[in-house]
């Protein structure tokens, strides 16, 4: 059981080098520098730089089983770390002329020749794998759920390069389509001469005598012995890993909307778009509905509530009035007292407002603020939450991001009032897989969405 050196990594190494000596020179060319002893230097030093952050950020791994937006960041994260070298380098070499012209090349050009050159080596190694090149070939030890789910994924994606070789089980199963190697003690008793380069570990019944056994056997052998934790226990199908020291910590949730970069993305988003939505229709937009509300009942223009917003924290959030201003939020057996259809405390303009959902629009003055999103979940009433917090199962977790004028829940008919706590608790799992499931565009998604449906009419929106 032997496990060969693998050679592509080595390979991509020296023609990722030899592609930052080409475009160095190209750059130097088209800034107008010359090659020269310094020159020589600096180049030695990127290539230096190129292979310490390159063996850092672990850009030669195999990426097997991965997409190629993973090693996409990762090959810009290095020539991000190419080009600070270069701006040190010219400020210690006190070389000023056609600095900014150089950086600029030298960043542009590396970056588009090793997408492209990485792009075209993905492709190949992945029409190579799918004809049987590259393999690697793997064992797994326990038959459960996850073992099966494995097994089927590389079966149908001939192109990861991998193959089972078979599965270590206390017993076999009955038609099975793996070849059953026995129990561990039979699989150590066996005449190896099987090829096996991955030793993958589904079940958590090991205990840490036969773990140290079947490791200390794995590093004999020269193969990498891999572990999945099995999370059958849990109905949470996402986890997020991190670590915390030395050790690694494990969240049974995934929040996107816990990196600072998405953080940072949606809140720039928002600013944006609140502030078009200011200058193209608030802007002659609010100063009509406001007169028209004045008009038509007394009582002030907008209708100030307290709202959770994120981690729980109350905030006033903003709508145009559409109720009778003596109107109570709270009704005689001190419940509290949600907007329902042909609800007398409506006026005939509020009744248009809440159809349209223009009587949400003041709510971006709360995005500006901070207090809420463009998406998100819908914030609720503090005496909703307080009623409803105990009542529907995981109601809480909701409040993890900002909430949002519109949302995953409310573009899926979860939207208005909830008459029964299965609704309720069905408008709890769609804010929670949004949470779960963010992306980018997944909020534009959600404002086209919103933007239709406003167009097509709401039935719950009264």
């Amino acid at each position: 059981m032997v496990r060969s050196i693998k050679k592509l990594g080595y390979i991509k190494l020296i023609t990722d080098v030899a592609i930052l000596v080409v475009v160095f020179l190209i750059a130097g060319k088209l800034s107008g520098r010359t090659f020269e002893k310094n020159s020589a230097l600096m180049l030695c030093v990127q290539a230096f730089f190129w292979y310490f952050s390159s063996k850092i950020s672990n850009l030669y791994d195999e990426f097997r089983t991965e997409k190629y937006i993973g090693e996409l960041l990762l090959i810009l994260q290095n020539v991000a770390v190419q080009l600070l070298v270069a701006g040190q380098i010219f400020f210690i070499l006190n070389s000023h002329e056609y600095t900014r012209l150089f950086v600029l090349y030298f960043g542009l050009l590396l970056s588009l020749a090793l997408i492209l050159k990485n792009y075209f080596e993905k492709k190949t190694l992945l029409y190579y794998r799918t004809h049987g090149g590259n393999k690697r070939y793997v064992v797994f030890v326990g038959y459960n759920d996850i073992t099966e789910n494995l097994i089927s994924l590389i079966y149908s994606k001939p192109h990861y390069g991998m193959s089972v070789l078979g599965v270590i089980a206390k017993e076999e199963q009955e038609e099975s389509p793996y070849t059953y190697l026995g129990d561990l003690e039979k699989f150590y008793s066996l005449n190896h001469n099987l090829q096996v380069d991955d030793l993958i570990v589904t079940t958590d019944s090991l205990n840490k005598n036969m773990l140290h056994e079947l490791f200390s056997f794995c590093e004999a052998k020269g193969v990498r012995m891999k572990f999945i934790p099995n999370y059958n226990n849990y109905y949470l199908s996402r986890v997020q890993f991190q670590l915390f020291g030395n050790y690694p910590l494990i969240t049974l949730r995934s929040e996107p909307l816990q990196l600072d970069h998405w953080r940072i993305l949606k809140r720039m988003f928002d600013i944006a778009f609140a502030s078009l939505v200011f200058i193209l229709l608030l802007s002659w937009l609010f100063p009509i509905l406001a007169i028209i509300i004045k008009l038509d009942s007394k009582g002030p223009v907008f209708f100030l509530q307290d709202r959770w917003g994120k981690n729980g924290e109350k905030f006033k959030c903003f709508k145009f009035r559409s109720m009778r201003p003596e109107s109570n939020d709270v009704n005689e057996r001190n419940e509290f007292n949600q907007a329902r259809q042909n609800d007398p405390r409506i006026t005939k303009v509020g009744a248009f407002l809440r159809k349209s959902n223009l009587d949400e629009l003041p709510q971006f003055i709360n995005v500006m603020k901070g207090d809420m999103s463009i998406v998100g979940p819908r914030p609720h009433a503090h005496e909703h939450n307080v009623r409803t917090k105990d009542e529907v199962s995981s109601y809480l977790v909701r409040h993890w991001v900002k909430p949002g004028i519109t949302g995953w829940a409310q573009v899926n008919g979860y939207r208005g009032e909830t008459k029964t706590l299965d609704a309720m608790q069905k408008r709890v799992e769609f804010d929670i897989w949004y949470i779960e499931n963010w992306t980018f565009w997944l909020d534009i998604k959600i404002i086209f969405m919103t933007i239709y449906n406003m167009l097509k009419g709401e039935e719950n929106a009264y």
